[in-house]
């Protein structure tokens, strides 16, 4: 099914939205988390040295690796030049040495997700260094069913879809529900923060902020308890929200 056929996913929280997000962050790093707290929560989604590795060595080498086993076994009457060589493998190295050049470029595609203000932003394509910053209720995500080289179904991504539906971004290539709950709820800011020990030395914090507030009701709907990070917190959330 064409995530271009179905319909965005909601704003919802649907499961407990834990990530894989390393205690230690790693800056610079492509598509790792660069900054987690409760204010932003920022993810370097450059792929560029990664496509450039996987059209170049694996897809080039693969075809190239084949082009080379069939002149040994004889096919074609062993009249493989190196010109089949040039033509057959040209694309993808090309392809790969565009993305290189893309992240050398702009190494730092960042998907940034702003607690206190409600947006996200996120880069455009390829060479373009802007970011396009919308309010987080308006964003637009998808599920796209993946398939194989054989056409198989292999699972399900989670897609973002610009808003002036000119791109997209893949935002996780797996669980695609638990990646959109863990966002939904990290921007519903009169939540507690999601789980995660990287949000551990900012749970205080936000708990003070949000009992200041009066701790005002959630932003959006969750089909699962989100709780306070102790017992005392909730029940003090309880007594005064009634939530």
């Amino acid at each position: 099914m064409s995530f271009l056929k179905a319909k965005p996913l909601p704003h919802e929280i649907v499961e407990y939205g834990s990530v894989q997000i390393q205690s230690k962050l790693q800056p610079g790093k492509s598509e790792k988390v660069q900054e987690a707290n409760d204010e932003y929560f920022v993810l370097n989604m450059s792929r560029g040295f990664s496509l450039f590795k996987i059209y170049t060595f694996f897809v080039g080498g693969f075809v190239m690796l084949i082009i080379l086993l069939l002149q040994l076994i004889g096919k074609n009457g062993g009249g493989i030049t190196w010109i089949d060589y040039v033509l057959f493998t040209t694309p993808f190295f090309t392809l790969g040495l565009f993305h290189l050049a893309v992240y050398y470029y702009n190494p730092h595609k960042e998907l940034v997700l702003d607690r206190m203000n409600g947006t996200i932003s996120y880069p455009r394509l390829f060479f373009s260094r802007k970011q396009e910053t919308v309010p987080f209720w308006l964003v637009t995500v998808y599920k796209n069913l993946q398939t194989g080289g054989d056409f198989a179904p292999t699972g399900y991504s989670l897609i973002l879809r610009d808003r002036k539906q000119d791109f997209t971004w893949t935002l996780a290539y797996n669980n695609p529900d638990r990646f959109w709950s863990f966002m939904v709820w990290y921007m519903d800011k009169n939540r507690p923060l999601p789980l995660g020990e990287v949000f551990d030395p900012y749970r205080q914090a936000d708990f003070d902020r949000r009992l200041k507030e009066g701790f005002p009701k959630p932003l959006y709907p969750s089909f699962v308890p989100t709780d306070e990070h102790t017992p005392e917190q909730q029940a003090m959330r309880r007594r005064m929200a009634g939530w």
